[in-house]
């Protein structure tokens, strides 16, 4: 079976891509910052259908990032979906862009090799319609500028990553009924994740470097 890397797999949205893929049978590999209490993350897999492995994961930790590199060593990584991010309350704005904007560049780039040795490569970076600058400006708030920074860094490297032979989007997951997006959200995660799922199931090496919501309608920059 397909193998899937899910990083920031421990709630939300992630936990739901965890889930989802197991009950399918792939063979899954999810990161979390505290893999010694992993929550409703440690459930999945098992009689849910495929195998789950646990792997820690700070995703401004040099040392976590390296070692899921190695951890991956000789695995054909088929999909690479990068799902962790803040909203930022209570952090720096270096802090935020660290975690949002910069981190998912760096964990891509360094599970590169795992996915040459993958038969899909396809790669799916979360970010948010919240840090579309539309030809202007960068938001001024915080969270969305942070995502209009990694839509800008997703941009200059898919190139490279695409002559690699890799089909890398980044998503807009929708306003998604998570900690973060909070109880009147109007998308559920099993909804977005779903809609995430079939689209990244149908994509074609034509399609790498587009900005897409959930449900695979193309976003403005």
């Amino acid at each position: 079976m397909p193998t899937v890397a899910i990083i920031g797999a421990s709630r939300g949205i992630g936990l739901g891509f965890a889930e989802a893929y197991a009950a399918d049978g792939w063979t899954v590999h999810a990161t979390t910052r505290t893999p010694l209490r992993p929550g409703a993350l440690g459930a999945v897999g098992g009689a849910r259908g495929g195998s789950v492995t646990l792997h820690e994961m700070d995703v401004v930790n040099a040392g976590h990032i390296a070692a899921l590199a190695a951890a991956l060593d000789g695995v054909g990584l088929d999909v690479l979906i990068h799902n962790a991010g803040v909203y930022g309350d209570g952090l720096s704005r270096e802090q935020v862009m660290e975690i949002n904007a910069e981190a998912p560049i760096r964990v891509v780039e360094a599970l590169l090799p795992a996915l040459e040795r993958g038969a899909q490569r396809k790669i799916a970076i979360l970010t948010s319609q919240m840090g579309a600058k539309h030809g202007g400006r960068a938001p001024s708030g915080t969270y969305g500028a942070s995502k209009a920074a990694l839509n800008d860094s997703f941009r200059d490297r898919e190139p490279q990553w695409r002559q690699r032979g890799m089909t890398a989007v980044v998503f807009h997951p929708g306003w998604v009924q998570t900690d973060m997006g909070g109880r009147n959200a109007s998308v559920t995660v099993k909804a977005s994740v779903a809609g995430m799922r079939k689209v990244i199931a149908g994509l074609q090496p034509a399609d790498s470097g587009r900005f897409l919501t959930w449900q695979g309608r193309e976003l403005a920059w």
